[in-house]
């Protein structure tokens, strides 16, 4: 046998040994991508049959352009259905509510996600002329949701959209109100500008409601004068409150008088009915007193004639009373003790 043979045998198959391992190592690399791979291509397959609804979304499925099914919340969901379904339009459209994970077809259905919370538009400022001729510059804001995803993305499309549609209607209800007032109006009377814009709120519903979108609230954020307007409109102002306060004034004083009127009515009738008690109770007194003299009378005609003649000196004479009278007068028997 050969050594040196047999020693390039056992190099050659060390040789062999370790490159073999370098194989094995770069086969289960492979694998392991393949396998990778794989599972991200079926979550991605998965993921197009797949979509979710959050909570602040509502959701509208198209085929190839055409509203198949709209998702929308459990609040919104009676009045979405009794829309959809009497408009021949959308009779065919599936409506559903509730929120998470929902299926679709791939590439065939598309989802067009729609907001449900209140969302604030704040308008451009604009001039309008009121009745009086006053030109005020006006800064309003309205908040509105979206009450029907299918409705409104036929009519408007998107948010941007909606809101110049919104602000169009408002400023052009807006003159209409505002050039019917004068501009103290606008400015002072509270209560006339809430029913105002109450009315203003009215019309843009009646308008938009069949582009699904509902508007609830309108509110002048500010109102500002140009400078060659703003004397006469202060000046106006001042008028008015001294005309306020002057009717003020005087109805203070009719119902001063009224009061003040009223009043010595009721004392003059308190006096009268005192006057006739204190003269019937006096009557009384009279009466009984008479009648008391008169048993004393009849008990003691003498005693009684005394009585009275004590009460008579009493009364008409005293330490510096003269009288001069004759003595057989029965009115000096009781002075000289005949």
């Amino acid at each position: 046998m050969n050594p040196f043979h047999d020693f390039k045998q056992a190099y050659n198959e060390q040789k062999k040994q370790k490159h073999q391992i370098p194989d094995k190592l770069t086969g289960f690399l492979k694998s392991v991508g393949v396998i990778i791979g794989a599972a991200i291509i079926l979550i991605l397959i998965l993921r197009s049959f797949m979509f979710t609804v959050g909570e602040r979304e509502q959701v509208v499925i198209t085929r190839f352009e055409e509203i198949v099914r709209v998702i929308v919340d459990e609040d919104s969901y009676d009045a979405v259905s009794a829309e959809l379904k009497s408009n021949p339009r959308f009779a065919n459209v599936r409506i559903q509510k509730g929120r998470g994970l929902f299926f679709k077809v791939p590439l065939i259905q598309q989802v067009k996600r729609f907001p449900n919370q209140l969302l604030t538009y704040d308008t451009q400022t604009e001039e309008v002329f009121t009745l009086d001729k006053k030109t005020i510059m006006l800064d309003n804001y309205a908040q509105w949701r979206i009450s029907n995803p299918a409705l409104f993305m036929v009519s408007i499309g998107n948010i941007s959209q909606a809101n110049q549609r919104i602000d169009e209607f408002i400023y052009s209800k807006m003159r209409e109100e505002i050039g019917k007032i004068d501009a103290y109006t606008l400015v002072a009377d509270k209560d006339y500008v809430y029913g105002m814009l109450q009315n203003v709120e009215g019309y843009l519903n009646s308008q938009m409601g069949s582009m699904g979108i509902r508007i609830m609230d309108i509110r002048i954020k500010r109102t500002e004068y140009p400078d060659s307007t703003k004397p006469s409109i202060y000046e106006q102002m001042r008028s008015e409150r001294q005309a306020v306060a002057t009717q003020y004034r005087a109805d203070g004083q009719k119902r001063a008088r009224t009061i003040t009127a009223e009043a010595q009515r009721k004392a003059t009738v308190i006096e009268a009915q005192a006057y006739e008690e204190a003269q019937k109770i006096r009557g009384e007194g009279d009466a009984e007193a008479l009648r008391i003299y008169a048993e004393a009378y009849n008990t003691d005609p003498e005693f009684y004639s005394f009585w009275e003649t004590l009460k008579t000196y009493n009364s008409v004479i005293d330490e510096d009373t003269t009288i001069i009278i004759d003595s057989a007068s029965p009115f000096a028997k009781y002075l000289f003790g005949e």
